[in-house]
């Protein structure tokens, strides 16, 4: 992690967690984004929250307590918040003004979800040049029709193996 480099943790919201029907691996997830985190800052690598608005209804309907990123990932000075409404956070947003802006063009990616938002997002990133990062073991889905939980965070980590650099936390933390 340097300068030119910004680690984004993608909507790692409070209802993905919910006592019914948690992620995958919860505590494991927040215990590696912790890590990042600390990683992050320790080496003034901008930090960014990506947080998903979604409709009346949603779980993650703006404004209420689903929606609210997770207590656990501490925000702090410097540290910044994009909204978003589509799966990536490059469209209708102004993230891609601001890291070039800020002369970043490597993206660290973690977070929520493997086969929705965190492989839209690592593509979008490398189709605007970004050098794009996912930590393999720090972002997390459900089980689906497509496997369980396990088999989609492994097929989304192999279907982006030659769009992305894949490191494991340790990986990161050397």
């Amino acid at each position: 992690m340097n300068l030119n480099t910004a680690l984004l943790i993608v909507d790692v919201q409070v209802n993905m967690f919910s006592l019914n029907n948690p992620v995958h691996e919860p505590d494991d997830l927040l215990e590696n984004l912790q890590k990042l985190l600390f990683l992050a800052r320790a080496s003034g690598t901008q930090v960014i929250f990506v947080q998903n608005n979604g409709e009346a209804g949603e779980p993650d309907e703006t404004r209420t307590e689903g929606w609210l990123l997770h207590p656990e990932l501490e925000i702090e000075n410097g540290d910044l918040i994009v909204q978003k409404k589509l799966a990536e956070p490059f469209t209708d947003t102004e993230l891609h003004k601001l890291l070039q802006s800020k002369g970043i063009h490597k993206l660290i990616v973690a977070g929520l979800q493997s086969e929705f938002c965190i492989e839209s997002t690592c593509r979008k990133a490398a189709e605007l040049g970004y050098g794009v990062t996912l930590v393999s073991d720090a972002h997390s889905t459900y089980p689906s029709s497509e496997g369980s939980a396990e088999q989609i965070i492994a097929k989304v980590n192999a279907r982006l193996k030659d769009v992305v650099s894949l490191w494991r936390l340790a990986d990161v933390e050397n």
